[in-house]
């Protein structure tokens, strides 16, 4: 599971809850439906994967997933790794999501890890404003990467539902559920939410596609 725009892990941390809770189902069931001896949970910190671009806030992220993974193995009545009690998690990336300027001479749009599932809640930033919070070299730079594929009128959550739906296209993920305000549904976010480039609209897999990705347009309740 893939979050890339983390913050500081809230989303990722109740994903692993999830997540570990399935684990100790399917561990319960080997045992009681197939005699299966009982096993300690396989699945921990490293089952989800984020990206952010600030360090302090991925740092913090690193520190809330191991917490949330010892917490439920305590109150599931698990043994935990105590030497060390934390340990690296680097399938926490602290760099920019939708753009990899590593070499400034040739930026590139970054590639996110694969995963089964994409969650989280991209920042967002009326497109009008880009300029004056980005600045210009950053902007221009952007525009340039998603030429044809976000418009530049777009806001800049949209980067995000775009990368979401290539990586749907591509086969790299299955689901995408990002949170985001009702204004992706309008002006020029909607080009991207149109999901230009899936299968014809007829196919089965365009139909799965696009409602899988659609699903990523919902609003909270009440957002302006």
């Amino acid at each position: 599971m893939l979050d890339p725009a983390c913050g500081s892990g809230n989303f990722l941390y109740l994903a692993l809850q999830a997540l570990k809770d399935l684990g100790r189902e399917a561990v319960i069931w080997a045992s009681d439906a197939i005699g299966k001896g009982m096993q300690l949970p396989e699945i921990g910190p490293e089952a989800v994967l984020g990206i952010e671009l600030n360090s302090y806030a991925a740092e913090l992220a690193r520190v809330v997933i191991w917490i949330g993974h010892i917490q439920w193995m305590l109150s599931n009545g698990f043994a935990y790794a105590r030497d060390p009690i934390l340990r690296s998690l680097d399938n926490i990336e602290c760099r920019d999501a939708i753009l990899d300027l590593s070499d400034p001479e040739n930026p590139r749009e970054p590639e996110w890890p694969e995963a089964t599932v994409i969650v989280g809640n991209p920042p967002f930033l009326g497109g009008k404003l880009l300029r004056a919070n980005l600045g210009d070299d950053y902007v221009d730079v952007l525009f340039t990467v998603y030429r044809g594929r976000v418009p530049r009128e777009a806001d800049l959550v949209a980067h995000w539902h775009e990368k979401a739906r290539a990586m749907i296209e591509m086969g790299k993920v299955r689901r995408v559920g990002l949170l985001a305000t009702q204004g992706i549904r309008g002006g020029a976010n909607r080009r991207v939410l149109g999901c230009d480039g899936l299968p014809p609209r007829d196919s089965s897999t365009a139909r799965e596609h696009r409602s899988s990705y659609l699903q990523s347009a919902s609003a909270r309740p009440g957002a302006e």
